[in-house]
């Protein structure tokens, strides 16, 4: 039974589950074996879900046709027929808004076990080849990547449409533990690793790795872009949060808060906040500008005192996902559920979820679905908690999207405005 600070379980509204998907159902040759769903993702413009499935698999679904049916997912990705390996994708219709629309589902083995994914997107003004005028390997023609972190320590990056593979990354000396795209269309890409190493490397330049920055020595388990591509937040194998600037490569801020090891970190849609998750049954909220811990949500009450705090309390929280509406954050832990939080106005969940053995959980880009994976190879899609922002909360998203933080200390406006722009105060 999960538990839960000022309602019980029973007062607290059940997520609705839209579909659920398996590996077994998509992959003939599936085996459970390393069947962990490690990290699941979705393509920046919504056209394809990806997520590893365990047995060196990752399975990319053409979302834009199935994600208007999603009570039938199942019987429409059945009669999506695989293409052969090196077809093309068919991307002959398009959508309501013109939008070319993918067909077919892709199963990409990528040769070891895949501990993390991520969608690179190139934009028009990003495609150039920095001063390189002679042949290269990777063209950043392609306005979309996938990558793969793996347990060999290598990243691997295959074209969608037809599954090749195009770069291997090769530094790390460890397993890749997660690995993000910067959001600015750069295909600038950072990957974290148990080798106690951040790297970053520039696809637009074939893959070069040009930074290299470290923690404290030990595993890294989790790194995470602001949506303004000015910040890198890391997390691992310690208490504290580390926030690097991304123009010099510094170490901007360390947040202490935890009690155990911090295992998943996301900035707001605005890059205002950072929310962190650890091993010590905490979500934290935090100001990505000044560091301040603005507000707590926990998955265990009472919660464990520090000297219990590190141990097999059943309520490690393992992933969490801030959505695009930014009033929102899921979590899932071991406690066997999936949990959705206003971060306005509840301590409580505002919807929860029976998910056994979650790890990862990832909004879609429209706000609309929450995906879920787990040790078992599985994939559920939820419902998104919804509700009516108030018209200050929404202008202070629009204001700080455009306007950072050492120009709003400069308008002229009233100090109580004034703290609730920068984030001094959450209502």
């Amino acid at each position: 039974m999960a538990s839960f600070k000022n309602k019980t379980r029973d007062e607290i509204p059940t997520a609705k589950l839209l579909a659920q998907l398996k590996p077994s159902e998509l992959n003939e040759n599936y085996n459970p074996s390393g069947w962990e769903t490690w990290k699941c993702a979705f393509a920046p413009d919504e056209s394809y879900f990806a997520w590893s499935c365990g047995n060196r698999l990752v399975t990319l679904v053409p979302w834009n046709r199935c994600k208007s049916t999603l009570p039938q997912l199942s019987e429409v990705l059945a009669q999506l027929v695989l293409p052969k390996p090196g077809a093309r994708a068919s991307t002959d219709d398009t959508d309501d808004e013109g939008h070319k629309l993918v067909h077919k589902t892709i199963t990409i083995d990528c040769g070891c076990l895949v501990r993390s994914i991520a969608f690179g997107s190139a934009t028009s003004e990003k495609k150039h080849l920095a001063s390189k005028a002679f042949w290269t390997h990777f063209s950043v023609s392609k306005d979309l990547v996938l990558a793969t972190g793996l347990n060999n320590g290598h990243i691997r990056t295959w074209d969608i449409f037809t599954g090749h593979l195009m770069l291997e990354l090769m530094d790390h000396r460890n397993v890749v533990t997660d690995i993000a795209f910067a959001p600015n269309g750069s295909l600038l890409l950072a990957s974290s690793s148990q080798d106690a190493t951040i790297k970053f490397w520039d696809l637009s330049d074939d893959g070069n790795m040009f930074k290299t920055l470290r923690m404290n020595g030990k595993a890294v388990y989790s790194c995470a872009w602001s949506p303004d591509a000015h910040m890198l937040a890391t997390v691992g194998m310690c208490t504290s949060v580390y926030v690097w600037d991304t123009s010099s490569f510094s170490l901007k801020l360390r947040l202490i808060g935890h009690k155990y090891d911090v295992v998943s970190c996301e900035f707001s849609p605005d890059s205002c906040l950072i929310v962190t998750v650890s091993w010590d049954t905490q979500a934290i909220l935090w100001n990505a500008q000044t560091g301040i811990k603005l507000k707590c949500f926990g998955h265990l009450f009472p919660p464990p005192r520090l000297i219990y705090a590190s141990g097999a309390n059943g309520t490690w929280v393992r992933g969490v996902s801030f959505s695009p509406d930014g009033a929102h954050l899921s979590t899932v832990a071991d406690d066997g559920y999936m949990r959705m939080w206003n971060i306005l106005y509840e301590d409580d969940p505002v919807a929860v979820g029976s998910v056994e053995e979650g790890l990862c959980c990832t909004y879609s880009p429209s706000g609309r679905v929450l995906a879920v994976g787990t040790r078992e190879g599985n994939v559920s899609f939820w419902q998104a908690a919804m509700s009516v922002k108030p018209l200050l909360y929404l202008c202070r998203l629009v204001i700080r999207r455009q306007i950072p933080p050492e120009k709003v200390e400069k308008l002229f406006i009233p100090k109580q405005l004034m703290n609730y722009l920068l984030y001094k105060e959450l209502i």
